[in-house]
Formats: C-alpha cells, structure tokens, sequence
C-alpha cells in the first residue's frame, strides 16, 4: 500500500466499448472462415479459459473491467474508510508547528474527509498460434482512473493575518496566522487548500479535489507452452515481460491513483485444466511477478507525519515487492454454457527505497506488504456451434465476471465487474 502521506489506491482502470467491437469486426474482415470444429476442440479452449491460439491461427481477447471502493483494508487486516488517516484529524501544532507561538489549543480546525474511487480497464489481448502447444501474444491495457473527495474543516480558532506577506519568508516579523479572538475568521476548507497549495507554507500539494488519469498501463510481451495435454487435461507455462511504460505516481497530488506502477515486471506463469465427471472441470492458475527495480522521484515523510513538505522530495531508488496470483475455479458446463466459481489470492511483498543521500525511507515502506482474498463468480457462453451453423459472423465466446473481496491487508476493499469477448481467426 502507499506511504501514509499518500491517498493512492490499486488500480483497475478505460476504453469505449463501441471501439473494441469495431476493432473487434475490423479484424475479422481480415480473416477467412475456417472449420473450427466445435467436437475437437477441449473445453479450455472452447469457453476461452486461455488464450492459446490454434496453430496459425488468432486467438484475440477484448475485455472491459469496471470496478470502485470507498474502504480498504488496514495492516491488521481491518476494514475501514478510504483515506481514513486524513479524517477527524486536528490541525494543531502537531501538524503545523508554527502554530506553537500561538499556544498549545491553537488549532486551524478537525477536517471532515471522505474519498473513494471508480475505476475502469480495456484489455486486448492477441495469441498467435505458431504451432499448436505455442502462441506468441501480447497484452495491452489502457484505463482510466477518477478519484472523488470531499474535504471539510471546522472548529479552528486560527485564522490568517491581514499582515501576512507569502511573498516574504514565514517569521515573527511575517507570521501568517492570527486568533480568531483577535477578529479574524477562522482559516476554514478554502483557507487549509491555501496551506496545502501554497509554497509560502512548504507544501505544495495540488488541491484536495475530484480528480482523474487516462491512458496506457504497462503492456505485456510473452509466450504461452502447453507441455502436456490430452483430450481431458493440460497443462500450459508461460513467460512474459510487462514494459514498465505507465506514468509514476504523482508525488504533488496526494489523490493521484496511477493506471499502471510504471516497474519493469519478469512474469512466470502456470495454467492446469482439467475435465472432471458429470459435466465438472477444474482450473488451476498461478503468476508470479518479479519486479524490477528502477527510479522514482517520491516525498518521504519523516516519522509520525501526515503530509510530507516539498522539501522532502527526492528521485528515490525504488524496488516494488513481487508479487503472485493464484486461482482455483471450479466450474460446471452444459451445451454452450459454462458456469464457475473461484478463489482468488493476491500477495505482494514489501517496497524498498533507497536514497542517494541516505534519507531514511523506512516510512515509505511501512505497510507495504499487501494481500487480498476474494471469491469470483462467472457464466460464459460459447458461440462456435452458433457460428459454424452460420448465425454469428466470427466464433465468438462471451463470459461475465464478478470479483468481491472478503479479506484482505493493506487493500482496498474492490469490487469488479469483467466483460471479456474472445474470438478465434485464422
């Protein structure tokens, strides 16, 4: 999870549909129509469980996510408001210490703050059969991020002095605050976003307000080895790289969800299928990320801050925690019809920072080690008899995902909807 200074969230991110199903029917002008011979082909394949490609063929995966939170859950593993440790927080001096001079009950006021995030993901995904155990392929994800806040400040009895100069450096000569007792209003919402905004006072931070991103996360190259199959079971390996191309957290805005970390990732994989009795299968998946370390320009909060100064930024460098995922899914399928559901585990290691003039950094890796637990439930629908008997212009297979979290540490407490069209060309 992010350093505590920081209001970031694990992303999931956003792309028109309309576009990807005219990508989608672009593509298959392309191509000629070629027996895909529904009986030969192995339920894996047939419900879009993977991506393998047939021999020469296209396998190509269009999928819409759309997810939100409003809580995460702590290091302890409890279940709490989203942006909690900037709520019901008294800006006094252990804040602000300037408000010292003005004795020990000054106070700017108790802040009222509420957060949450709504996310949405477009992810293509395109397998080349080269031969029929390996596919070539790549995935390319672009999303977009949109963070609504809602801040508040009441109660102070400081506010500015008429006689502050921001042009001129904070002193006794120039100091910038005054009690309310002496006529003044108190320093209020607009006043505490002046504070965090100005560099008169240090900060620097862009402004507590709704905000967004959108583009490209970080892609992936790979390649996908069936090692073993027969006609009721298989058993695929993959390796890839995901390109570290995402734009970096943004060290100025504390409401900042990037679409991607922006880290060069080495990614291991392994898939097993396999056809049980009475209509049952079983789906096994594990993927482990390795990430590189690489730079990033981060502020570092000294011990038991909340905000971190301007002052405290540094081009750090970074070593985000591996990570892994694994799946069991069991599911049941009938005609063109498949149902499914699965346990999900996510872990990620500690962060580790490094500064080139040994700041200590440890604060930016408190908490850090990450862990969700969630269940997922699914119904797909395979089109192939449909579009061999001439009714569906491509093979098309269609599945409907939904993702919840039950427990976790150091995450939020995400929700997700999955799209996913697949299709097979040759």
């Amino acid at each position: 999870m992010p350093p505590k200074n920081k209001i970031t969230h694990k992303f999931e991110c956003s792309q028109p549909i309309l576009l990807q199903l005219l990508l989608l029917s672009m593509l298959s002008l392309f191509f000629s129509r070629t027996a895909l011979g529904a009986d030969s082909l192995p339920t894996s394949t047939y419900f879009g469980l993977d991506t393998m490609a047939p021999e020469n063929s296209w396998a190509i995966r269009l999928e819409q996510r759309a997810n939100s939170w409003d809580k995460q859950y702590d290091n302890d593993g409890d279940l709490k408001d989203l942006g909690t440790s900037f709520n019901g927080v008294n800006l006094n001096a252990s804040l602000f210490p300037t408000l010292s001079f003005l004795g020990a009950g000054a106070s700017l006021g108790t802040t009222k703050f509420s957060t949450s995030n709504k996310t949405q993901l477009s992810l293509l995904t395109i397998g080349y059969g080269l031969t029929p155990d390996v596919t070539i392929g790549a995935i390319i994800p672009y999303g977009k991020s949109q963070t609504h806040a809602s801040l508040a400040v009441s109660d102070g009895n400081v506010g500015f002095n008429p006689a502050f100069d921001p042009a001129t450096p904070i002193g006794l000569s120039n100091f910038p605050f005054a009690p309310t007792l002496a006529g003044v209003a108190p320093v209020g919402t607009s006043g505490v976003q002046q504070i965090l905004n100005n560099p008169a006072f240090g900060y620097r931070y862009k402004p507590l307000r709704d905000t967004s991103r959108e583009g490209f996360s970080d892609p992936t190259l790979g390649v996908l080895w069936r090692a073993y199959k027969t006609r009721k079971e298989s058993l695929i390996l993959g390796l890839g790289v995901r390109l570290g191309i995402a734009k970096k957290d943004d060290p100025d805005n504390l409401l900042d969800v990037p679409l991607g970390d922006g880290s060069t990732d080495l990614r291991w994989r392994l898939e097993y299928f396999r056809e049980l009795n009475h209509g049952f299968d079983l789906h096994l998946l594990a993927d482990y990320n390795l990430q590189t370390s690489d730079q990033a320009v981060m502020r570092i909060p000294g011990q038991g801050q909340i905000l971190a100064p301007y002052s405290s930024k540094e081009k750090l460098r970074r070593d985000l925690g591996d990570f892994y995922e694994t799946d069991v899914e069991l599911g049941y399928h009938w005609s063109n019809w498949r149902v499914s559901g699965t346990w999900h585990r996510y872990e990620k290691e500690q962060d580790q920072y490094r500064s080139k003039v040994d700041t200590e950094t440890a604060s930016l890796e408190t908490n850090t080690y990450t862990r969700a637990d969630q269940y997922r439930l699914s119904a797909a629908w395979s089109g192939i008899s449909a579009w061999q008997q001439g009714k569906l212009p491509f093979p098309l297979i269609l599945k409907l995902e939904m993702q919840d979290t039950f427990a976790g540490r150091n995450f939020v407490d995400v929700r997700d909807i999955y799209l996913q069209m697949t299709v097979l060309l040759k």
